[in-house]
């Protein structure tokens, strides 16, 4: 039903300028996930947290996680390797797969960490699909920011936890 819809609006230039920007964003977040997927860097934490509009360009989504790393001091050849190929992907893809992509659309890091997810079950099944890497577990990420959302920040022996970046915590005072 929501392809049949998708296809029928496609049929108007603007509507399909949209659709395009919203499947070369999803192409490219998705190949950035794979590209990054074994290295760590705190730079990853600041990008699972992100969210973007429904028109966010490719260009500007890359900016914000070339900036991520950039701020946290990380070695920016391998990074802008990565974001270099993603960004190629975007478009080589989308040739293919307007209305797939398009329909695939996220607005934040978490539901494209749970259609990485779901892509890799189809593709290899529960028991052959690549174990999480540089990237946190979705669920994990978004009972983050719900606490963030809530201002709930949970202490460890006197210190704020270290799930939760220095950026946004506030200290609970003990009762």
């Amino acid at each position: 039903m929501k392809t049949e819809v998708l296809e029928t609006n496609l049929s108007s230039p603007e509507e399909l300028d949209r659709a395009i920007i919203r499947a070369r964003r999803t192409a490219f977040v998705a190949r950035f996930i794979v590209l990054r997927e074994g290295k760590r860097t705190k730079a990853h934490r600041v990008i699972e947290m992100m969210e973007w509009g429904d028109l966010t360009t490719v260009e500007e989504l890359a900016h914000r996680f070339r900036n991520a790393f950039f701020e946290n001091g990380d070695n920016m050849f391998p990074v802008d390797r990565d974001l270099r190929r993603a960004v190629a992907h975007s478009f080589r893809s989308i040739k293919f797969f307007v209305t797939e992509y398009a329909l695939r659309a996220t607005r934040d890091f978490v539901e494209a960490l749970v259609d990485y997810e779901r892509s890799n079950q189809l593709l290899f099944s529960d028991d052959d699909a690549p174990k999480p890497g540089g990237w946190r577990l979705p669920r994990e990420i978004q009972r983050l920011k719900d606490e963030q959302k809530l201002g709930v920040v949970k202490k460890a022996r006197g210190r704020p936890s270290k799930r939760v970046p220095s950026s946004v915590q506030e200290v609970v005072p003990s009762s």
